[in-house]
């Protein structure tokens, strides 16, 4: 919405217990009792070799607009189309954009991918499924690679002081963990890290969410990073070996801090991340993880461009106006002067960080 001229429609989840029910029902959290309800009852209609239900709110799309753009979680997620009365005739173009898609799930998700016959073209976050959608959808499918919100990540122009020694959140290596808690407990290194189980979270608001993790990241020094399949996790047989690239490259790439970690093998790391030190190895099994950081910490110059770089880089590549610049040219649209705009303040503030680098 920063980069076009677009309305957003994000229903919440449909109360229908409370709406229903509420007379006689005691007082509870609607939420998460309707979130509840929603998992048993898709649990039973999985066990019948059903589709789930939709949960959101419905929704009718009274105006006409030239292109509708859906944002599927996972191939559950389409489902909730059936929600969003007159989307297609509505729409000139329709284009969905599928994050969570994996080659050990797809035959499972045969009867949701089929629903994915009704868009123009379907972009996918990861590139292993690439080759063998066609057999599940007629819709064409090409990779569309996560961004960021770099005017919001960046640490330039203010460069805040980084403060925070190293962050890390979501998944991570046990034994790196627990080293990292040793130097926390010895002295004044500061080591931010979660303390919650993240599966079952909520956040009260998205955008407040995002400033939140990108305000750490861009007073972090060091961010932990590691290729998912490297990881025990709960999705770790649904990946099941499945290279991927994490959004959290970006995001802590687009902070300017420097990243600790293991890098996908997959093309598109490569073709995102073409720099020095955009990822410093550091194996899920290492040992050494204080020695590594002292090692860095006495090469200064060498941190300093890694940083710069990393922001920079995001900034001129990395941030959703290049995604949203590449959608439109996928389905042959005309970007709008919003779009030149936001690219304008882009350059403009990795220009000015690169000619202090270079000085």
């Amino acid at each position: 919405m920063e980069c076009d001229d677009a309305d957003l429609i994000a229903p919440g989840i449909d109360n229908y217990l409370a709406r229903r029910l509420g007379g006689i029902l005691p007082a509870h959290d609607n939420h998460n009792v309707q979130r509840d309800f929603n998992r048993l009852v898709n649990g039973v209609r999985k066990g019948l070799r059903l589709k789930n239900a939709p949960t959101i709110e419905p929704v009718t799309l009274d105006q006409s607009y030239e292109l509708f753009f859906f944002v599927a979680w996972s191939p559950q997620s389409l489902v909730e189309l059936s929600r969003i009365r007159n989307w297609r005739s509505r729409c000139k173009i329709a284009v969905a954009y599928l994050f969570e898609l994996w080659g050990s799930t797809l035959e499972q998700d045969r009867h949701y991918l089929k629903l994915l016959d009704q868009f123009d073209h379907v972009f996918l976050l990861h590139s292993g499924s690439i080759s063998r959608l066609p057999s599940y959808t007629r819709a064409p499918c090409s990779l569309l690679v996560t961004g960021v919100d770099c005017l919001t990540a960046t640490p330039y122009p203010a460069q805040p002081e980084r403060v925070i020694d190293v962050y890390s959140f979501g998944n991570r290596s046990k034994r790196v963990h627990q080293q990292l808690m040793d130097l926390s407990r010895a002295g004044s290194f500061f080591y931010l890290y979660d303390s919650l189980a993240s599966t079952g979270s909520e956040v009260k608001d998205w955008q407040e969410h995002r400033m939140l993790l990108a305000n750490i990241i861009k007073r972090s020094r060091y961010f932990i990073a590691f290729n998912p399949a490297t990881l025990a996790s709960p999705k770790a047989s649904k990946i099941a070996g499945e290279q991927v690239l994490p959004t959290r490259l970006f995001e802590g790439a687009a902070g300017g801090a420097v990243i600790l970690g293991t890098t996908p093998q997959c093309p598109e790391f490569r073709e995102c991340f073409d720099w020095p030190d955009a990822v410093i190895e550091v194996s899920p099994e290492s040992g050494e993880i204080a020695a590594t950081i002292r090692e860095l910490d006495a090469q200064p110059q060498r941190i300093d461009r890694a940083r710069r770089t990393n922001a920079t880089r995001c900034l001129l590549q990395h941030d959703w106006v290049y995604r949203w610049e590449q959608i439109l040219s996928t389905i042959g649209i005309e970007p709008r002067p919003q779009l030149h705009h936001r690219k304008s303040r882009l350059s403009n503030i990795a220009s000015a960080a690169l000619a202090e680098l270079a000085a």
